[in-house]
């Protein structure tokens, strides 16, 4: 199957999910992207996203935090906002960090953040090796480490609708709601006193 068909398949079932269980999250959905903006993006980044990225792109805008840690797809826009300005200050600083790290490069593109208009940390796609992977405004980035499982887009999208379908088998997060919300278990400590875990 190929990773396209993967994404539309596990996306699908997050939004079957989310408009039986958490139609407010449902409800609060953005739509796709056209191929035309998809296009422009594309011609910033100067390179052809992987097929993946652009079939999740195409399906939906984010708008609700639907995945683990209620993570989010940033618009567009504000993701290639997030890649100019990490891209500038590589050039202005140079080099890596510390740990031999580059501080971001031109094949790294921001997928998905902790809000549309937060991205104080980041899971971004290397279109290199296709591997999601975290950064964080304070410096942390897994990039070449073994700090965390590695996925790609497909297959992280997979597990989402996995643990959404079999919280039971959940290893990542596990979902619960409020008032109509999908809320992940990490995220549960916000409001502790309306969270309820699915299957209550």
């Amino acid at each position: 199957m190929s990773a396209e068909r993967q994404v539309t398949e596990a996306w699908g079932r997050i939004e079957g999910w989310l408009r039986q269980y958490a139609p407010a999250s449902h409800a609060a959905l953005l739509p796709g992207a056209g191929e035309a903006e998809i296009c422009v993006v594309e011609e910033v980044y100067g390179m052809r996203m992987p097929g993946d990225l652009r079939t999740l792109w195409g399906l939906t805008g984010g708008g609700a935090g639907v995945f683990f840690g209620n993570y989010d797809l940033p618009s567009l826009g504000r993701g290639m906002e997030f890649h100019g300005n990490r891209m500038r200050f590589q050039l202005e600083d140079g080099g890596n960090d510390a740990n031999g790290i580059p501080w971001w490069r031109p094949d790294w593109i921001p997928v998905f953040s902790n809000s549309r208009d937060s991205q104080a940390f980041v899971k971004y796609l290397d279109c290199e090796s296709g591997l999601l992977y975290s950064w964080d405004r304070y410096g942390m980035n897994n990039y070449g480490t073994e700090k965390e499982e590695l996925d790609s887009v497909s297959t992280y999208l997979e597990e989402v609708a996995d643990s959404l379908e079999s919280p039971a088998l959940a290893v990542r997060d596990s979902p619960g709601l409020i008032d109509g919300y999908l809320v992940w278990e990490s995220r549960a400590h916000v409001h502790p006193d309306t969270w309820r875990p699915f299957p209550a």
